[in-house]
């Protein structure tokens, strides 16, 4: 049996911190507050070193922030966006008016580079062009990392008018008069374009695609993205992968709160122009189900609504086993701990007493040979225990947090785990959990579970529960990702749902795996890239890669379209426009469900029913497969990929439904001009019958 030793309780963790500072109210901060807290009291003895947290502070009192030397960013009702001393952090966090201080850490890119086939161009292409809808008008707001901002697939089509229009650098260096917590922002063509380059593109290009997916011209490529007319607001923050350009004063200055701010700078550009918005976001991470991401959720609440959508990427979390449950009917449940860091995370979800056992196995007769045991009832709420655990010659912590959720009614346990090298080098290990009622263990692809024959009865992890935040909130549209074959289904990295905090999750599915889009020509990864593109002297690289972080963008896109047709569409009806328009990958579920949602969206269809057309059994819900149909000189414009056979029936419809013009002709070639009577301005469907099906179909015209 391993030793057991009781290291630390909070209480005494606040009595090490009081030696320096005064104690937080612990309570009311959250993990990463929390941390912060304790590095201040514990490091600076209450001096002021100039270090800054960036956090949401839940307070109705006006005057309580600057008292403390806190600088107010963003307010939504009684909740704030601040900057925080982190010498004052304490002495904030005891004000009886402040009921709550949230930040969580950094998120991490929703892209798996391990699905990528090097040098083959990539199944998806950019669906066929919506002549009438392109996202003009519309503002595509985007938060990502590694900005090429000179690529010839931001202009128009034809390269004259430059659709990037705002952007925030939040690790730019230049802070110099800015009016932003953190780096700065540069607005208008020339500005933009002298910049360059986000802070961090000389080793991320993650934005450049995913942008590129979302809203670019594709320029002389076939790899256009969705709005490719909308206008272009930009966040670059700050993630996991590009810490090395933040300085280590400055860590606590990028939290969740930060990416918050990030949001409302793309909504308020949008409304500062009085046009809708949406915005893509590719990025996560594990939520904490605790109260860490309330406040965060609330903002995205507040954030969205008509002409305001937020799209995330779930996340490709589903690659390894990432969770296991134990039902009310057996007394224990467990799994091997799987993890290539030094550490491992797990939360756990308890609906009465639990009791959680971690087991060690050195030996080969599926008997552990090192236990730690504890015992729920011994840690109070709102309070970590730290215990040690001899595994042979190795000694590890075991850290366990216990808490209240704002999600959900059960209790939530954190756990982690630490050792002076890396885990998988160590014995195997198995998380187990006993008590009554339901408990449910969640990690991650970082720190996931596994089964191991060291001990067969620990074979209960899972694939699934595994969306990422600020996916898994009530305000964010989730995008799982999908392959692009005919059936479209669901890429085995995917994350499912349900989620974490119960939500049925994702809402859709979109094509995620070998998507190409532009890529940065300061920094490309070879194997990544599919072409180039010559552009003012410059060779311009296209690549393609797979991940969650390329569907949601074609999502956005598409939402995008349907904004340009009702600019006031709210996130509900954009879920219902799903409901009615999207096509089903398994026919053997029913939808929505927790692998594709509602499906697979039909932009197109969506587009007929936004304007009340999918009534006129006269107009297809498709288009043509073969066929381009363009406005041209007061007529149309019949381009067709093979020459057709038979007659062809050309019939134009009003929005209202009433078929304005038709018309029957033989077609000589694989061109054909359509003379069209005087029309007013707006938007018409044009219906094409033919004796081959590829040639049949509608499409919306704008003259």
């Amino acid at each position: 049996m391993a030793r057991i030793r009781l290291i630390i309780l909070l209480g005494l963790m606040l009595r090490v911190a009081a030696l320096a500072a005064q104690t937080a109210d612990f309570r009311k901060l959250s993990g990463l507050a929390r941390q912060a807290a304790l590095e201040s009291a514990a490091f600076t003895r209450g001096a002021s070193d100039g270090r800054i947290l960036t956090a949401f502070v839940k307070t109705d009192n006006d005057d309580i922030l600057a008292r403390y030397g806190c600088h107010q960013h963003a307010r939504w009702g009684d909740i704030i966006i601040a900057s925080i001393p982190l010498e004052q952090l304490a002495a904030l966090s005891r004000e009886p008016s402040v009921r709550r201080i949230e930040a969580g850490a950094r998120a991490s890119l929703c892209v798996d580079t391990a699905a990528m086939i090097v040098n083959v161009l990539p199944a998806y292409e950019a669906t066929p062009n919506h002549s009438a809808y392109t996202g003009e008008g519309i503002v595509m707001g985007l938060m990502d990392v590694g900005f090429d901002l000179t690529h010839p697939t931001f202009y128009d089509r034809s390269t004259t008018n430059y659709r990037i229009r705002a952007l925030w650098d939040q690790l730019s260096k230049d802070t110099l008069d800015s009016r932003l917590p953190v780096g700065r922002d540069y607005i208008g063509t020339e500005e933009l374009l002298a910049y360059g380059h986000t802070a961090d593109a000389e080793s991320e290009t993650h934005g450049t695609l995913t942008l590129g997916i979302a809203a670019g011209s594709g320029y002389d490529t076939r790899y256009r993205g969705i709005a490719f007319d909308s206008d272009i607001c930009l966040v670059a923050n700050a993630v996991n992968s590009n810490t090395k350009y933040i300085d280590s004063t400055d860590v606590y200055k990028y939290t969740t709160a930060t990416d918050a701010l990030g949001f409302k700078y793309l909504f308020d550009y949008a409304d500062s122009q009085q046009k809708p918005c949406v915005v893509s976001f590719s990025e996560g991470y594990p939520p904490y189900l605790n109260q860490d991401d309330s406040l965060f959720s609330s903002v995205l609440d507040s954030l969205t609504g008509p002409g305001h959508i937020l799209v995330v990427a779930a996340g490709n979390e589903n690659r390894n086993d990432t969770w296991f449950i134990k039902t009310a009917e057996r007394p224990e449940a467990g799994a091997f701990i799987q993890t290539n860091q030094k550490e491992a995370l797990y939360r756990l979800t308890t609906e009465g007493d639990v009791r959680i056992r971690v087991y060690a196995y050195r030996g080969e007769n599926g008997i552990p040979t090192d236990t730690l045991m504890l015992d729920g009832q011994q840690i109070p709420s709102d309070s970590v225990v730290v215990y040690s655990f001899s595994c042979g010659q190795d000694t590890l912590t075991v850290s366990c947090y216990h808490n209240a959720s704002s999600f959900i009614d059960d209790d939530v346990w954190q756990v982690l785990i630490k050792s002076e090298q890396y885990i998988r080098k160590l014995a195997p290990m198995a998380l187990v959990v006993e008590g009554d009622g339901v408990i449910q263990a969640f990690g991650s692809t970082t720190h996931a579970f596994r089964k191991h024959d060291a001990d067969p009865r620990w074979a209960d992890a899972q694939k699934g529960h595994n969306i990422f935040a600020p996916a898994c909130f009530q305000a964010a549209i989730s995008v799982g990702a999908s392959t692009h074959k005919p059936d479209g289904k669901i890429d085995y990295y995917s994350s499912t749902g349900p989620a974490m905090n119960g939500l049925r999750k994702p809402e859709v599915v979109a094509p995620g795996t070998q998507v190409a889009a532009s890529m940065s020509h300061v920094y490309a990864p070879d194997w990544a890239i599919v072409g180039y593109s010559e552009f003012n002297g410059i060779s311009y690289p296209w690549g393609a890669d797979s991940g969650t972080s390329l569907s949601a963008p074609i999502v956005a896109g598409i939402i995008a379209l349907w904004l340009q047709a009702k600019p006031d569409l709210s996130p509900q009806e954009v879920l219902a426009l799903f409901d009615r328009n999207c096509w089903h990958p398994d026919d053997s579920l029913d939808y929505p469900n927790n692998i594709y949602g509602y499906g697979m969206p039909d932009a197109y269809k969506g587009l007929l029913d936004i304007l009340g057309l999918t009534s006129v059994r006269a107009i297809s819900q498709h288009q043509p497969q073969e066929v381009d149909i363009a406005p041209a000189n007061g007529g149309l414009r019949l381009t067709f990929a093979s020459e057709p056979t038979g007659s062809l029936k050309v019939s134009v419809y009003q929005l209202s439904g009433s078929c304005i013009f038709q018309t029957t002709l033989a077609v000589a070639g694989r061109e054909v001009f359509i003379a069209l009577p005087s029309l007013a301005s707006g938007v018409y469907a044009v219906q094409l019958d033919a004796a081959q099906f590829t040639h049949c179909g509608s499409c919306l015209v704008r003259r």
